[in-house]
């Protein structure tokens, strides 16, 4: 079972509870870094959020070593993570201070994720309803797309 722990919008991902990567955030005024590193400290995943304040996201690519190429759309306000043929978004349930939803992979729901809230920190389960690779790409999304939800550090 997939599960993740976050905390000032950093994010641990395990699986079986062994950590898989983790999520790492550095918050600015106009801009935020955010990158994936495995559990060797090799970055998986780097990207570059800009925006004015919070507002009007931009996110850009800087530097991926994934199994498969991504690209990150946005669409309409939403953003959605295409691998290979398949094209990954998040719906959010709506819930005072929780973060649940759906996982959807081309128009079909392959999961979902709970959010379990202490005072400190916020842990999430994932259930998926097939084992596959697309699983993986569909935590990445969660991991970029949570980190708003729970960031209490100040901007750096």
């Amino acid at each position: 079972m997939y599960t993740a722990i976050t905390l000032n919008g950093n994010t641990d991902i395990y699986f079986a509870n062994q950590l898989l990567w983790k999520s790492i955030t550095i918050k600015g005024i106009l801009k935020d870094k955010f990158y994936v590193q495995d559990i060797n400290n090799t970055r998986l995943l780097e990207l570059e959020i800009k925006h004015f304040f919070g507002f009007g996201k931009k996110y850009l690519i800087v530097e991926q070593r994934l199994q498969r190429q991504i690209d990150l759309l946005k669409i309409r306000k939403k953003l959605y993570l295409k691998v290979a043929n398949d094209t990954i978004s998040l719906n959010k349930k709506m819930k005072a201070w929780k973060f649940d939803g759906n996982f959807i992979v081309d128009n079909k729901i392959s999961g979902s994720f709970k959010n379990h809230l202490t005072l400190l920190k916020s842990s999430f389960t994932f259930d998926f309803k097939n084992e596959s690779e697309t699983n993986f790409y569909c935590i990445l999304l969660f991991s970029i797309l949570v980190i708003d939800e729970f960031n209490t550090q100040p901007p750096s």
